[in-house]
């Protein structure tokens, strides 16, 4: 059976070749994507199974939850 997506990310994380800066490459690559999805207008982002605006709520979530870990 697949792994899920948490399985996943949590593999990579923490059993990576490249030790923990494989976290910093995972937590740039999270804050670049939300950073260009941001700047896109929601309804460009629309698909048939996802909400453009629905996606563009989970980048600002993320946005919102980066700045808070690594401003406090």
């Amino acid at each position: 059976m697949p792994s899920t997506n948490v399985e996943f990310v949590t593999e990579l994380m923490e059993f990576s070749t490249h030790d923990a800066l494989i976290q910093a490459f995972v937590m740039q690559a999270l804050e670049q994507y939300a950073k260009r999805v941001a700047a896109t207008n929601p309804e460009a982002l629309n698909t048939p199974m996802v909400s453009g605006h629905a996606w563009h709520g989970c980048t600002l979530e993320v946005q919102r939850k980066l700045k808070q870990r690594f401003e406090d």
